[in-house]
């Protein structure tokens, strides 16, 4: 089973998309969204970028393997690690 999205009610009279993994872990949280018609274009928005964007790094170098596996992330040929971006 793949994992899913999850359209929730939001405490402040919204909506909230979660995405959650197969086994049931909490991914990720979505923005506020003011109507359901908002949330699924942010679900389609979401599925269309979601395999092709690139990893923008942010975080701290914790090693000097953290570049390998940064590189791997990227995912196609070509790419290096010039996708770091130090904020």
């Amino acid at each position: 089973m793949a994992g899913y999205f999850k359209l929730v009610d939001a405490h402040d009279d919204g909506f909230r998309v979660k995405l959650t993994a197969p086994d049931g872990t909490l991914v990720a949280v979505s923005t506020f969204y003011a109507s359901k018609e908002e949330a699924i274009a942010g679900i389609e928005l979401i599925r269309e970028i979601a395999g092709t964007g690139p990893v923008v790094d942010h975080s701290r170098a914790e090693s000097s393997d953290q570049d390998d596996v940064f590189v791997g992330l990227q995912g196609g040929a070509g790419r290096d690690g010039s996708m770091r971006h130090d904020a």
